[in-house]
């Protein structure tokens, strides 16, 4: 394989969706269809972005998804005779929630991976610090905002593959058709009570969630006014209710915007350091590979899932493990809040945002993460940067 970067090409949000602080809509691409199972598909996947001559790496967290790709990789790299690819950790000490670092240790002694670069960050991943604004400065402002910033982890490594984990919240869970296979094969009031929700027909789980979010401030951005909280509103049920069918499910997520935006957009990011970005858990041959092997009703919740995909290859405490990270806390600090607390107000269309409740939002313990993109768009707007693929 030549790991040769594609050229860095973004997709930027519309005024609609910038205004909304979230790609809205569907998208739609064609099927693509595969001879091999979906564990086939991914080791066939993976066998591709091992074999170069370039260094491999894999983005482990620690979490479920990355492990399950890095061990997976591990295992092709051995069977075929190639170097292991390199796990690499990024960590943030003044955020423990962030901090994965016994699970880390788990798999890669079960993996027995040496090798694994680990680089620490103090704040370099801000969504307003020297990288993430040099950033906005190159390609304007870039949904998820976390795109911005990673640029500080990338400039640790040579240029060569990066394999992730992207995509597996949504291909590696059992979603709707799950939780009802959950009530049948473990009846209890909890798992009863889900899977009866879960077989409530769509029509009528739009119209609770619009009654729900219409009469309630809570579920919808404080900052959001009459025009903008029902166009939230409607984005919101539009996505609420999931086909029963696991397989639609998971083929309808992967194919939604949001989806391909962010996809687009992390590969973009890679592609402008050099490197080649692989996410194995997004590819559409993937999902289609695992939709076709689970059908209708899947393998029931999400650490099924991963037992069936991922049991020969990792412990069981790693596959069924309930806890996850959070890497919200390590995108705020000083910067974000004294740019919050002497922005003008202006930029935004005032029928759509308060911007006195966005700058008490900016200014919280735990600011709501859709408005740590529209910090971006509004310190874009402050230096004169254009904020949208195209206007209202």
């Amino acid at each position: 394989m030549s790991a040769t970067a594609p050229a860095a090409t973004f997709q930027r949000l519309n005024w609609y969706d910038t205004m909304l602080g979230a790609p809205t809509g569907p998208a739609v691409r064609a099927p693509v269809g595969s001879r091999h199972d979906a564990r086939g598909v991914l080791e066939e996947i993976l066998l591709k972005a091992l074999d170069t001559d370039k260094p491999t790496y894999v983005l482990f967290s620690g979490g479920r998804d990355s492990s399950a790709v890095l061990a997976t990789a591990a295992s092709v790299a051995r069977r075929e005779g190639l170097p292991d690819p390199v796990p690499v950790t990024m960590r943030h000490p003044e955020s423990p929630e962030s901090l994965e670092t016994s699970w880390q240790e788990l798999v890669l002694r079960h993996l027995k991976i040496d090798d694994h670069h680990v680089v620490e960050m103090h704040g370099e991943q801000n969504l307003l610090g020297e990288v993430g604004t040099e950033a906005i400065r190159r390609r304007g402002p870039i949904w998820p905002a976390a795109v911005q910033g990673q640029g500080a982890l990338y400039q640790h490594f040579d240029c060569g593959v990066v394999i992730s984990g992207e995509g597996g919240d949504m291909a590696l869970d059992g979603h709707r058709a799950g939780q009802v296979r959950a009530a049948l094969e473990r009846p209890g009031r909890a798992a009863l009570r889900k899977g009866l929700v879960a077989l409530r027909p769509a029509v009528l789980t739009r119209e609770s969630l619009r009654s729900e979010l219409s009469q309630s401030d809570a579920g919808v951005p404080r900052w959001l006014r009459h025009a903008g909280r029902q166009a939230f509103i409607d984005a919101a049920v539009a996505m609420a209710a999931l086909p029963l069918r696991w397989d639609d499910t998971i083929r309808m997520l992967r194919r939604c915007r949001a989806f391909t935006v962010g996809i687009a957009n992390f590969e973009a990011g890679l592609a402008e350091y050099g490197s080649v970005s692989v996410n194995p858990l997004a590819d559409v041959a993937f999902v289609d590979a695992l939709a076709r092997d689970g059908g209708a009703f899947g393998w029931g919740d999400r650490t099924a899932v991963f037992r069936r995909l991922f049991g020969d290859l990792l412990p069981d405490k790693v596959l069924a493990r309930s806890t996850k990270a959070a890497f919200n806390s390590t995108r705020w600090g000083e910067q974000e809040r004294q740019f919050a607390r002497e922005w003008d107000g202006h930029g935004f269309d005032e029928d759509w945002i308060d911007a006195e409740a966005l700058r008490s939002e900016w200014l919280a313990e735990r600011p709501h993460p859709i408005s740590g993109f529209l910090l971006q768009v509004a310190w874009a707007i402050s230096q004169g940067i254009p904020v949208t693929g195209d206007q209202r």
